[in-house]
């Protein structure tokens, strides 16, 4: 499925300085064997990244028909440009991990990303979705907050690598 992503959010109101975005077209699909490796390269530029090993674990779930859902992010005749691992249990989503490799943030990779798996989510029967962020990901908070997920609490000390907290989000699908 295909995204199309338009300008016309305002960085500058999520604290972000002025920086001008691009229309960029992604198809966002099942991750498949072959993307395990380059999205365990994006994940090594987040705070505290997936191995290789827990990727090929949580595909190896998803393609035994498990709870975990992987997506990706791609440009046409592109690499893998993000991804997402979701776990669906019981009608509710829980968001594992969303990142996106450091070129392509800001072009609307994990806007994306975000959209077109809840609606994957959705339509497999998700009533709800969860997700932590690291309090200082000004960023993930906003991105999450524009696709309509509410705070509504902390966990102190949840992450390592910096130890800092996480603020737990929720909405509705």
């Amino acid at each position: 499925m295909w995204a199309r992503v338009r300008p016309g959010w305002n960085p500058t109101k999520a604290g972000f300085p002025q920086r001008r975005r691009c229309f960029v077209e992604y198809l966002i699909r099942p991750m498949e064997r072959a993307d395990l490796e380059v999205c365990a390269v994006i994940e090594q530029s987040a705070g505290d990244p997936w191995s290789l090993a827990q990727l090929a674990e949580e595909l190896k779930n998803q393609l035994a028909g498990g709870a975990s859902r992987l997506f990706v992010a791609q440009q046409k005749d592109r690499p893998v440009a993000g991804l997402a691992a979701w776990q669906l249990a019981a009608g509710e989503a829980s968001l594992y991990t969303l990142t996106v490799a450091p070129e392509a943030r800001r072009t609307g990779a994990g806007s994306a990303l975000l959209r077109r798996s809840l609606e994957a989510l959705r339509a497999e029967g998700a009533e709800v979705a969860f997700l932590e962020v690291r309090a200082s990901n000004a960023g993930a908070i906003a991105l999450y907050e524009q696709a309509g997920f509410a705070a509504d609490g902390r966990r102190p000390r949840f992450y390592q690598n910096p130890t800092e907290d996480a603020v737990l989000m929720h909405r509705a699908l």
